[in-house]
């Protein structure tokens, strides 16, 4: 009998975790987890990026529909639009840019588990590509849950690519992207999570090997229920790091002041 009770207990837990296997509790920092086979979920994200030296606002979202292709790897299709709005020093007005388009493929493998292992980790990758611009992005994901807590690193590489004119020819300019992100989340309950996101972000480009860097870190909540999360999460900029011009405080120039995600999913 009790034999029998063990194995039901372990059943259940198992299908607890398979039913909860992607519930993210990070906007920015991934974790190892991936859908099961056959699964499938739908994402909404919203970010809303604002405060250089004059008025600034950029709006980026995306629409998102993963896959579980079973043995640990999934997919995901990406919709994702963008619209930004600043203050133009020539005409002393608000300007609006056109709003940019473009589309990506997500592939995620997890070799190991953040519970069921000494450590998570995992592998992802994704393409985007727009009207004049294409990027590529890969993560390394580590991550372990601690008790209550689960704590997580992202190592970010993405190499972009932007086709611009020059003297009237069609020129190709390179930026070189890296980022370190750390995450730290404590469960209240089983249906709330908080804790706070930290990232090192860089940018240098290859036509004067110049770089730009900031650091990032601020409060981020989740909840999630059933098939169901929703994310929310404040981003600050600490401190710029390395600035254009000798610029001190913070890197307004390629960076913006402040940042915010909403992110919400629903799982079928």
């Amino acid at each position: 009998m009790k034999t029998i009770f063990s194995i039901t207990a372990a059943v259940l837990l198992l299908s607890t975790m398979s039913m909860m296997a992607q519930d993210r509790i990070f906007n920015y920092t991934y974790q190892s987890n991936v859908l099961n086979k056959g699964q499938k979920e739908l994402e909404v994200w919203t970010t809303v990026l604002q405060g250089k030296t004059d008025y600034y606002r950029e709006i980026q979202n995306r629409v998102e529909y993963e896959i579980g292709l079973g043995a640990n790897l999934q997919t995901a299709f990406y919709l994702n639009s963008m619209q930004k709005a600043g203050f133009d020093n020539i005409t002393g007005e608000i300007v609006m840019e056109p709003t940019e388009i473009s589309i990506s493929n997500e592939w995620k493998y997890k070799f190991s588990d953040a519970v069921a292992n000494k450590i998570g980790f995992g592998g992802y990758a994704e393409i985007e590509v727009a009207t004049d611009e294409l990027e590529l992005e890969l993560k390394a994901i580590f991550d372990k849950k601690i008790g209550n807590t689960l704590h997580a690193v992202n190592l970010v590489f993405e190499p972009e690519w932007e086709t611009t004119t020059k003297d009237g020819r069609v020129t190709t300019n390179t930026a070189y992207r890296y980022e370190v992100n750390y995450a730290l989340s404590y469960n209240i309950n089983k249906k709330w999570n908080l804790g706070a996101e930290f990232i090192d972000r860089n940018i240098n480009y290859k036509k004067d090997n110049s770089t730009q860097s900031a650091l990032f870190g601020g409060p981020t909540i989740s909840y999630s229920s059933n098939n169901f999360w929703v994310m929310l999460t404040a981003l600050p900029q600490v401190s710029g790091l390395h600035n254009p011009d000798g610029m001190k405080g913070m890197n307004v120039d390629e960076f913006t002041k402040f940042e915010t995600r909403l992110a919400f999913s629903f799982a079928f």
